[in-house]
């Protein structure tokens, strides 16, 4: 049976294992999110999961930028094998403490370091080997595809990751979690990648930092979205992650209610992944800017303790706008980036996203408890739409088009 124009690209086999790899990953992750969250709040309270959270986060920002390096360095598909195993090694250890009950808030915390620290040289990696894994004019349908990926198992992940926190105990669905990252490991291993990939040729480390940041710096829509990125999450994600599973304890019914709104936005970023396949936005950075809108709506009623079908509705139309954000972003850094510089540019982009996230994390605990839950989680929906409307209105954000940019190889 032939397939849809739009799905031919699985045709490939290295993006199809690249899917494949992600999509069971995504899934482990989508129930351990649940998992975590209500494992914590059994043993501690919202500002214990924030810094839970906060272990995870500050990692990840202090080796984003030499995970970016080595990215352009080194095999990618290695680097993301050896992430993948790091972070279902952290994962069967939290399993195991919380099966036995030696679980405490700290000894979660020290594996989730671990955890961020494989995220600090997977991403960068990530954003550099897609374009590896598929052949030219395609990178649209891979990205939109791998995104769909993504949001199809998030749609059952964390209703079951939920089901199982209320059967059972919150450390199975963190070693399924662990499994999914070996399956996920096993894939990516499988792909057999085609030579001739630019790699940088810095003097050293420091070197090709510097000739990175030089690159990011030249673009002045690519660090304008940056910036904006890392003020978006600073009052998006800890105010959804700490705040959302709390108000969902105290005022929506507890996991069962998580759970479903989770589901629902992973149902949202499946639609949002179907409608990338198919819009390619004359604006894409407006386009993009805008897609964060909705999620400014989600955090005001969970400020509000909204019905649980209003957020969960809220939620899917904002996951949606995300999805299709993601494609239309890195869509647009992949083809106006060159391919010797890409994972140190991601790498850019990644640190300055998630930069401020541990101040969110540290600080989301004791304001909630100073201003209150709702007037946190009103102010956080504030500034997200403040920030979004703002950058629409740089001029070198609105003049990118899409289509890949001619670009020169390094020396």
């Amino acid at each position: 049976m032939a397939l849809p124009a739009s799905l031919r690209v699985l045709r490939e086999r290295n993006l199809a294992l690249y899917v494949g790899a992600t999509g069971v990953s995504t899934l482990g992750s989508a129930m351990a999110e649940v998992a975590l969250a209500f494992a914590v709040l059994e043993i501690g309270t919202p500002t214990d999961l924030g810094l839970v959270l906060l272990a995870r986060e500050v990692p990840l920002v202090v080796f984003l930028l030499l995970g970016g390096v080595w990215a352009d360095r080194i095999s990618r598909q290695r680097l993301l094998v050896a992430a993948d195993l790091l972070r279902g090694g952290a994962q069967a250890a939290g399993a195991a403490l919380l099966l036995t009950g030696l679980a405490s808030v700290w000894s979660l915390a020290l594996l989730q370091i671990g955890y961020g620290v494989a995220g600090a040289f997977s991403r960068p990696a990530t954003v550099g080997l897609v374009p590896q894994t598929v052949s030219a004019g395609h990178l649209h349908e891979a990205n939109a595809l791998i995104g769909l990926a993504r949001s199809s198992l998030r749609v059952v992940g964390p209703a079951l990751g939920g089901a199982i926190v209320v059967a059972s105990s919150p450390g199975w669905a963190l070693a399924a979690d662990a499994a999914s990252f070996a399956a996920s490991a096993t894939l990516l291993a499988a792909m057999r990648l085609p030579g001739g990939v630019i790699r940088a040729a810095g003097a050293g480390v420091l070197a090709d930092l510097h000739d990175g940041w030089k690159e990011f710096t030249s673009r002045t829509w690519v660090w304008v979205m940056v910036v904006s990125f890392g003020l978006f999450q600073l009052t998006l994600f800890p105010a959804l992650l700490v705040l959302g599973p709390y108000v969902a304890k105290t005022d929506l019914g507890g996991a069962g209610a998580w759970g479903t709104i989770l589901s629902f936005q992973a149902v949202g970023g499946l639609v949002g992944g179907v409608v990338a396949l198919r819009v390619r936005p004359r604006r894409p950075l407006v386009t993009s800017t805008l897609t964060c809108l909705p999620m400014a709506a989600l955090l005001a009623l969970l400020g509000a303790a909204a019905p649980v079908w209003a957020i969960s509705a809220v939620g899917l139309l904002a996951s949606a706008c995300i999805a299709v954000e993601g494609v239309v972003w890195f869509t647009t850094l992949q083809e106006k980036v060159p391919a010797h510089a890409i994972s140190r540019i991601s790498s850019f982009d990644w640190f300055g996203s998630v930069a401020l996230n541990p101040i969110g994390y540290a600080l989301i605990g004791p304001l909630s408890g100073a201003i209150g839950v709702a007037t946190t989680l009103y102010l956080a929906a504030a500034l997200n739409a403040t920030i979004a409307i703002g950058v629409c209105l740089v001029p070198s954000v609105r003049a990118v088009r899409p289509g890949v940019e001619p670009v020169a190889a390094p020396a």
